[in-house]
Formats: structure tokens, sequence, C-alpha cells
């Protein structure tokens, strides 16, 4: 660290400190000044500070009132400086960055790309994967939301999961409810799974620009593209700096570089990455300037992201009002039950009522698909 820099902010924490001080200060002159001055120091010109701790503390001694203070002062100074400290943000950073980078290394060591069977205790399971097309899928989709369990492992969730909501619901509504339970234990797994790789793609998709143009600089610089890779998978964060390192770590291994970039699209679901590899595989067949191709590709990506926000902005309005459609319905049915149960019920006794419910419920159901469809609009 520059001496100047450490200067400026030895003096900006002193500005702070002196900054706390007086607005502690200025609040205890503010809390003995005239606007709020007892009645029995109105008549004198200035009150004095233990007539009015014994005004306001009649009980408490004078020495531990002026400790406590002291005290409490100490406490409010102590927090400012950590607070406000500017090298203790700077070593958390640093420190998480090695922790990151050592933790890098020891994650993809040559080891590591040596793909391990975890499913040669078990040949039932790996002739069912073959058979079972929704094995297959299951299994991409762990790799692509970065779940390193095994898919003997997720089936035993699902399982354990599946029993426990057909449990609950048969002791709670009985055959039907334990229908309901054993479809939502089963799904909701499942579900977690593809909002845990929705989670990781869409932060994938904002690093991906940074990315290439860090990649395009370094090739500027007059580094190899695998070169590139290994720059990006030290400099960037998750999840895009591990899965272009472990891109870099195949290659380095061995395997082909389109390979490499094959698998890396297919642990990654992401249209503008594909553009990505597509146009460095076919630099890498034809020749052109790819440092140019990067540029571009990371030019369009910035343009559909802010296409993206525009039209976000642009169909709020439409998003809210569906919001408030769906919702107003149950909540006037929870209204009225609250206000007139007997008026309300009628909609589940009656069998009329029942027929228009249900009805209600049907064109409910479609009307939401239908303002879904006008506000979702694909960039």
């Amino acid at each position: 660290m520059q001496p100047d820099a450490r200067d400026g902010r030895e003096a900006e924490m002193t500005r702070r400190h002196h900054m706390l001080l007086g607005m502690i200060f200025m609040g205890v002159t503010l809390a003995g000044g005239p606007g709020v001055r007892p009645a029995w120091a109105q008549e004198r010109s200035s009150p004095d500070v233990p007539g009015l701790l014994s005004h306001y503390f009649p009980d408490v001694p004078y020495l531990l009132i002026v400790i406590t203070f002291i005290f409490f002062l100490c406490l409010l100074e102590g927090i400012a400086l950590f607070v406000w400290d500017p090298n203790r943000v700077q070593r958390r950073r640093l420190q998480r960055r090695l922790k990151y980078l050592e933790g890098l290394e020891q994650k993809f060591s040559q080891e590591s790309l040596l793909k391990a069977d975890r499913l040669k205790d078990a040949p039932w399971l790996r002739t069912a994967l073959k058979r079972v097309q929704r094995l297959e899928q299951l299994q991409d989709l762990l790799l692509q939301a970065d779940v390193n369990w095994s898919l003997m492992t997720v089936l035993l969730v699902f399982l354990i999961s599946g029993a426990v909501g057909l449990s609950l619901g048969f002791f709670s509504r009985g055959p039907l409810g334990a229908l309901g339970g054993l479809v939502s234990g089963l799904y909701l797994p499942y579900r977690l799974l593809k909002f845990k790789r929705t989670r990781r793609i869409k932060k994938f998709e904002k690093q991906l620009p940074e990315a290439l143009d860090l990649l395009a600089r370094g090739l500027k610089a007059g580094h190899a593209f695998s070169s590139g890779l290994q720059i990006v998978g030290g400099e960037m964060p998750n999840p895009i700096g591990m899965e272009f390192f472990k891109t870099f770590k195949e290659y380095n291994h061995g395997m082909d570089m389109n390979n490499a970039l094959i698998n890396l699209c297919n642990r990654v679901e992401l249209r503008e990455l594909r553009f990505f590899t597509t146009a460095v595989m076919i630099q890498r067949e034809t020749g052109g300037n790819l440092v140019e191709i990067l540029e571009k590709i990371s030019g369009l990506i910035r343009e559909r992201f802010k296409l993206r926000n525009q039209i976000k902005a642009l169909t709020a309005e439409g998003r809210l009002s569906g919001v408030i459609l769906v919702l107003m319905p149950p909540v006037l049915f929870l209204v009225m039950m609250r206000i007139n149960p007997e008026y309300t019920m009628l909609l589940v006794n009656h069998p009329l009522g029942r027929m228009m419910a249900m009805t209600a419920l049907i064109l409910q159901g479609l009307g939401m698909l239908a303002i879904r469809k006008i506000v979702n609009i694909k960039v």
C-alpha cells in the first residue's frame, strides 16, 4: 500500500471520528437547550449539569451516570471505528479472493478431471439410466445446477420427500390428500433443483459480458486463448470463473478445445454462451479477428440486457394489473367469509354455487395465462 493512500485513509478515519464526536456532543447540547429546559431551571441563566442529572435521574448516583455515559460513548466510538474502517473491507475482500483461488485449485486438480463412476455400486441404476430418458435429464439437471450429489442420493431424497408428503396428506385429508401430498413431495425437490439452475444461469449471464471483455483484453496483450480462459477463471467470481477454469483444465489435460467448449455449453444452457463457443470454433477453423468477435458479442449481450430492462419497465403496469386481478377474487372471498360466512358458503354448499365457483376459477386461470402471454415478451 502506498504511503499517500494510507495517509488519505487515516485522514478520512479522523474526519469521520471527529464528525461522530461532534454529533454526540451536539445531541447532548440540544438535549439541554432552552427549548426543553425543565421548570425548575427556567429562572436560572444556565442550568448546571449535576442539577439536570439529578432532575431526570433522582435515584441514580451521579458517578454511575458519568461512568455509563463514558461506557456508551466508547462503545459508539468502537462501533464507528469498526464499521468505517476502509482497510477492514479490503482485507475481507482479499481473504475471500485468496480462499476462492485456493479452493479453485483444489477442486479442479488433475485427479478431479477423471470422471468418477458413481454408479459402480448400483449396476441396475446404470441400466435404468440408459433406458429411462427422464433419469438422464435429471442427471443433466444436477450438472447444470452445480449439485455434487450422486443420482442415487437425489433419487433417495425424492423418495423421502414423496413419502413425507404422502403421509401428511393421508393423515390430514385422506386418500385424495395422500395423492396430492405425494405429487407435491415429488415435485418440490425437482422445483428446487430447477430454481437453483435458473439462478445460476442468470448470474452467469450477467457476468458473461465482463468475462468476454477480460478475455479480449488478454488476447490483445498477447496471451493465447487457453491462457485467457485461465485468466477469466482466476479473476472472475463464481459461477463463470469456475466454469471457465474447468474448461481450461480440461483443455490443459489433453481434451480438444472444441470438446471442452461443448462441455461448457452442456453445463450452462445459455444462448449467449452458445454464440461465444460457436464463434470461437468457427474462428479456429477459418481464422479471423477473435478480439473483434468477442467485443461484438459482449456489446450484443449488453444491448440485449438494456432492451430487456426497457421492456420490463414498459410492461410493469400490465404485470401489476395482472397481479391485482389475480389476487382480488380470493382476497374478496376471504373478506366476505369474515363479514358474512353464511352468504359466502353458498359458493361451497349449493350445487349452483359450486358450478359458479369452478367456472370463475377456470376463467381466472385463462385470464392469468392471457395476461402472462401479453406481458412476457421474448428478447
